[in-house]
This record gives structure tokens, C-alpha cells and sequence, in this order.
């Protein structure tokens, strides 16, 4: 060094470490990187130098706490080539920028109804009274999801197979789901024509939920009363019709 670092520094030599860093701050001030670039490399040299020349007498070390270290300037640090036996606080000039904005989008408004329209699902197939009732299952099928051309497909596939989960389910044999349902779902979402479909779950299981037919209504053949009045009645016409031909014949 050409310079004597406890001049630029402007302290007395062998100073502690904590005047060392004290002297460097305030005079940081004074040369700034980006006014004086020249002047800050020489006060910069003189605090290594000074900082080097302590570490070689140990009896003069002085432990600097936390709370001593010298303030982060916002100025530009311009670091010597070499190397240096402590690394200061970075004091680099950031640029001025704007703050970036982080925006978490919303979840896309398909994907909210498709969650609410299986939150409705779930809790019809685990309600036994309703679950065999046709206008809630007509309520379930106006839900914004399967009308929505874009859901529907996907809509239909999730009651497919959460009402074929529901019918292999021990909850099934207790309140097994009508036969009327199934008809009904399936003559809505058309599921005999749904191929994809067909190929995701296996012909057997496919075939048992989109082949039910309504059962055909029971006759009942209502038994005849006593025929004794019937055959009384006959025989009175009978006696009036043969008195008529009399009374004509006459």
C-alpha cells in the first residue's frame, strides 16, 4: 500500500476493531462508490489493511457483537482483487424497480363447480332417503357442471363411476339404489353410447349399470265376487222374456 490505512481511516495505529469499523462507516460517507469511486477503493483498502494489521496481533483482537457492525449503506460495493479477511454487508445499489406483484390466480371457475357438483354427489349417494329419489337426482343433473358443454363429459363419467362404487359398496345392501335410478341416469347422460367409458371400466361392470329396464307392472287379476246374484239375475230375464212371448203369442 501506498497509503497509510490508520491515515485514510483517520484513527490512531493499532486501534480495536470496533474503532476500525467505526472510522470506516463514518468516512463511507464521505466517498461514496458511484461519486467517488477512486476514494471509496482507497478507504476500503485502508479498512482491509487495518483489519489485516489487528489479526497479526492477537492480544489487541476485539470480538465485535452483532449489534456493532457497520449499517448497510445503499450505495454500490466495489470489492478489492484481494482477498479480504472479513466480508462486510453487501451495500450493492439496487436498481430502482417496481415491486413485483405476485398474483395467485383464482382456480378456474370449471374446476370450482366440478368440485362443488361431486361435494353434491357425495353427500346424495350417503343420504338413503334421497339417494332413491328421482327429483334429486333431477336436482343433482341441473347442477351447473353437467350443464356446462365443457363438464358435462367429465360430469357424467364422475356419477358413473361414483354410482358403481355405491353399488359394490356394503352400503348397497342395505339401501341398494332403484333400478328406476339407474334408468333414469342413464337414459340422461346416455351412457350405452359412451364407448370411453365402456373401455375405463370393463364390459361386465358396464354392462350391468346401462342395461336396466323398468320392471314391467305386475297384472293383477282381481277375483270375482259371488256369482249367485249374476245367475239369479240371468234367470229373471230369462222368466220375463218367456212371459213376453206369451203375452204377444196371445
Amino acid at each position: 500500500m501506498t497509503d497509510n490505512p490508520w491515515d485514510v481511516l483517520g484513527i490512531e495505529p493499532g486501534a480495536d476493531k470496533k474503532t476500525i469499523k467505526r472510522a470506516y462507516t463514518s468516512k463511507l460517507k464521505q466517498c461514496k462508490p458511484d461519486e467517488d469511486p477512486e476514494g471509496f477503493q482507497r478507504l476500503r483498502a485502508a479498512y482491509d489493511e487495518a483489519l489485516a494489521q489487528l489479526e497479526e496481533q492477537p492480544q489487541q483482537r476485539v470480538k465485535l457483537g452483532a449489534e456493532e457492525a457497520p449499517p448497510v449503506q445503499a450505495i454500490e460495493q466495489v470489492t478489492p482483487q484481494n482477498n479480504p479477511p472479513e466480508v462486510l454487508p453487501d451495500i450493492t445499489v439496487q436498481p430502482h424497480s417496481e415491486p413485483v406483484q405476485t398474483h395467485v390466480s383464482a382456480p378456474d371457475e370449471g374446476v370450482q363447480q366440478m368440485q362443488a357438483f361431486k361435494k353434491e354427489l357425495t353427500e346424495l349417494l350417503d343420504n338413503s332417503y334421497r339417494r332413491n329419489q328421482q327429483g334429486a337426482w333431477q336436482l343433482l343433473i341441473e347442477h351447473p357442471a353437467c350443464v356446462d358443454m365443457q363438464n358435462r363429459r367429465t360430469a357424467s363419467h364422475r356419477v358413473f363411476h361414483a354410482v358403481l362404487d355405491f353399488q359394490k359398496s356394503a352400503r348397497a345392501e342395505v339401501t341398494p339404489l332403484d333400478i328406476e335410478i339407474l334408468v333414469f341416469l342413464n337414459q340422461h347422460f346416455d351412457w350405452a353410447e359412451d364407448q370411453a367409458l365402456e373401455q375405463q371400466v370393463g364390459h361386465p361392470d358396464f354392462y350391468n349399470m346401462t342395461h336396466k329396464e323398468m320392471p314391467e307392472p305386475e297384472v293383477r287379476i282381481e277375483p270375482v265376487g259371488d256369482t249367485s246374484n249374476i245367475a239369479n239375475l240371468f234367470i229373471g230375464l230369462t222368466i220375463l222374456c218367456a212371459l213376453g212371448l206369451i203375452m204377444i203369442s196371445l
